[in-house]
C-alpha cells in the first residue's frame, strides 16, 4: 500500500524539544519504510500560530489536506486545529497525545498556584476535546495511559502505544568508569513535570562526600533555576548549559548512575520519559521513584533501582546506592542496555509504527466504502 501522510506539528520547524525528536523520528521510520511524509509546522504559520484560533483557519488548507492518505497531529494544538476539517479528509487523523494532556495542566496549575488549584485549564480541556472527537485513532506512550483512556470511553482498538525511542549509534553503550567522576547524572529539561525540586531536597539531605550528581541540560531560559541549584547544592553538583547530544553523551562517561526524578500524580504515571531510553542505551543503571510504567521494565531487567518520590526516601536510596560494587552496577548497566535494544530501538518502534499507521489507513477506507 504506497501512502503519502502530513504530519501537523503545533511548534515551529526550529524546535529542539523532545517532543519535536520524536515527531521528526516517527516522519523518518515511516519515511524509511516507503511511506511518504510532508510537515506542516503550526507556529511557522501566521494564521495557525495561535492553537484557540487555528481550528477556525485550518480549513483554509482544505484542498491539500484532501491530497494526503493520512494526518498525523503532534498533540493537543495540532489536533484541534483540525476539528472543522474531518468533513474535507480523504483519510484518517492520528492523534499523537504523548501522555496525559488533562493531568499534565492539572500538575502546572497545582505547581504555579502551590496546590491550591488541582484541576485542568478550561482552555486545555476544550483544545484536548476538540483533538479528540475528530481523532480516527490515538497513540500515546504508556500502558496506564491507554487504560485511562479506555476507561474514559475510547475503543480499544482505536487507542495505541507508540513509545519514546532512542538512536542506539548516537546512545551508545559507554565502558563503566573505574573510578566514576559522579556517582549520579542527571542529563535533560528542567520544567515542572521534571519534578527537580525533590531530587534538590534528597541531596540537601544526605551526608555522604561521594554523592555528588552531573546535571546538563540548561537553556537560556534556566539560568535562574542552575544559579538555585548552585546556591542549595554548592560542590554537591556540577551544572553544565545545554550541549549538542554527541557532546552529551561523551560527557555523561563520568556517571555511574543516572537519576530520574517524579512525584506521584497522574500526569507522571501516564507519561513515558525519553530520557528513560537514553539513560538505559548508554548502558547506566536507572534510579527512578516506582510512580508509574518505567518501574515495571526497571523490575524486568534488573537494571536500577526504586524508590519512593519523598525527597527523604530518595536520600536513603542514593546512600544505599552509593555501597553498591562497580562490578554490580556494570552489570546492571549491561542489561539496562540490553532493555534499550529489545523495546525502545527506533528501528523496532519504526517497524510497528509503520504496521501501526498502514492498519488505521486500511480500516478507514474499508469503513467508508
Amino acid at each position: 500500500m504506497q501512502l503519502k501522510g502530513l504530519v501537523i506539528h503545533q511548534g515551529h520547524s526550529k524546535d529542539t524539544s523532545a517532543y519535536s525528536h520524536r515527531v521528526k523520528h516517527l516522519a523518518e521510520a515511516l519515511v524509511r519504510r516507503s511511506i511518504d511524509c510532508d510537515f506542516l509546522y503550526m507556529k511557522d504559520t501566521y494564521l495557525l500560530y495561535k492553537q484557540t484560533t487555528a481550528s477556525l483557519f485550518m480549513p483554509l488548507w482544505a484542498n491539500t489536506l484532501r491530497k494526503y492518505d493520512f494526518i498525523y497531529t503532534g498533540c493537543e494544538g495540532a489536533g484541534q486545529a483540525m476539528f472543522f476539517c474531518r468533513p474535507f479528509l480523504n483519510g484518517p487523523i492520528i492523534y499523537d497525545m504523548h501522555g496525559g494532556l488533562l493531568e499534565q495542566s492539572a500538575l502546572l496549575r497545582q505547581y504555579e498556584s502551590g496546590g491550591r488549584i488541582t484541576s485542568p485549564s478550561p482552555r486545555v480541556r476544550m483544545v484536548c476535546w476538540m483533538a479528540g472527537a475528530c481523532a480516527d485513532f490515538v497513540i500515546t506512550v504508556s500502558k496506564p495511559h491507554v487504560e485511562a483512556l479506555v476507561r474514559e470511553g475510547w475503543p480499544r482498538d482505536r487507542v495505541g502505544i507508540v513509545r519514546n525511542g532512542v538512536d542506539l549509534d548516537l546512545f551508545r553503550q559507554l565502558p563503566f568508569p573505574q573510578r566514576p567522576e559522579f556517582i549520579f547524572g542527571y542529563a535533560g529539561a528542567f520544567q515542572y513535570w521534571q519534578c527537580m525540586d525533590n531530587l534538590t531536597e534528597a541531596l540537601e539531605k544526605v551526608t555522604n562526600p561521594n554523592i555528588r550528581l552531573l546535571m546538563v541540560g540548561f537553556g537560556p531560559h534556566e539560568q535562574s533555576i542552575k544559579r538555585q541549584f548552585a546556591e542549595k547544592l554548592g560542590d554537591r553538583v556540577k551544572l553544565i548549559d545545554r550541549t549538542d547530544r554527541a557532546s552529551l553523551v561523551n560527557m555523561l562517561e563520568s556517571v555511574a548512575v543516572f537519576v530520574i526524578s517524579a512525584v506521584n500524580h497522574p500526569a507522571i504515571r501516564h507519561a513515558f520519559h525519553t530520557k528513560f531510553a537514553e539513560y538505559a542505551a548508554m548502558g547506566r543503571p536507572i534510579l527512578v521513584p516506582d510512580v508509574n510504567e518505567i518501574a515495571d521494565f526497571i523490575r524486568a531487567y534488573d537494571c536500577g533501582f526504586l524508590t519512593d518520590p519523598s525527597p527523604g526516601n530518595i536520600a536513603e536510596t542514593l546512600e544505599e546506592v552509593v555501597r553498591v560494587p562497580l562490578e554490580t552496577l556494570a552489570d546492571m548497566g549491561k542489561r539496562a542496555r540490553r532493555m534499550a535494544e529489545d523495546n525502545f530501538s527506533w528501528e523496532k518502534i519504526g517497524d510497528d509504527y509503520a504496521e501501526l499507521v498502514r492498519s488505521v489507513v486500511a480500516r478507514f477506507r474499508e469503513e467508508r466504502q
